[in-house]
């Protein structure tokens, strides 16, 4: 169910609840906090044009690095509060659990809507003419998007979506987890650290890396994350 659907359905929920007078979730089984989360596997495995094999080999290397060191933290935190210990040690296991686990987070949603043969923005999608609306078409909107991803730092271009008022914004998010506009969802990220595009592009190439990841963009993945 994308979360159109789901949207629609808790919301259906919360008629319902307010005319019954109460609601029975389905049971959820508990979750094991200390399961290790597995890394996806993505469709830009073994190379896209424009895209190296030996870059993203190297790419998805480094997120499953990220994977690993946030199952870690996960543990270990919990551990350190089951305990409760709140030393300056575990404090800073905090602070880096924020950014090894978005750096996961954000490597799943760069990596899923990247594959050969994707499909073309659907031109009556809402999606598609919210971008129209907010910059007058898809073209400006990519301009905007690229100037964006080719900000100077070190981070992410994103374009993301406030769900309270359903408005469009493009954002940066320095590193993985800073200057991120709190309660958006992202639509299309796209990295741009250097790890990103200089074994294809060299370390003036990230214009040109952009470029070519736009063609490798699935627009039915991404349309599926509008709310």
């Amino acid at each position: 169910m994308d979360r159109r659907k789901l949207l629609g359905t808790l919301a259906a929920g919360s008629i319902g609840l307010g005319l019954a007078g109460k609601f029975d979730p389905e049971p959820k089984a508990p979750v094991d906090p200390f399961a290790d989360y597995k890394p996806k596997a993505f469709a830009a495995e073994g190379g896209l044009n424009g895209l190296s094999k030996e870059l993203v080999e190297e790419h998805l290397g480094l997120y499953k690095g990220y994977v690993n060191r946030s199952n870690a933290l996960l543990k270990e935190l919990l551990a350190a509060e089951k305990e409760a210990r709140a030393n300056p040690a575990t404090q800073e296991l905090r602070r880096r659990l924020g950014f090894e686990f978005s750096g996961m987070r954000l490597h799943e949603l760069y990596f899923e809507p990247l594959r050969a043969n994707a499909s073309s923005p659907g031109l009556n999608h809402p999606l598609q003419k919210a971008i129209a609306a907010t910059w007058g078409s898809h073209a400006a909107w990519w301009a905007a998007f690229k100037t964006t991803c080719t900000m100077t730092g070190i981070g992410w271009g994103a374009l993301v979506q406030d769900p309270l008022t359903g408005r469009l914004m493009n954002a940066w998010f320095q590193d993985h987890e800073n200057a991120i506009p709190v309660g958006t969802a992202p639509l299309l990220v796209v990295d741009v650290w250097e790890h990103a595009y200089v074994k294809d592009y060299g370390a003036a190439g990230r214009a040109k890396y952009v470029d070519a990841v736009k063609p490798l963009i699935d627009w039915g993945v991404v349309e599926k994350r509008f709310l």
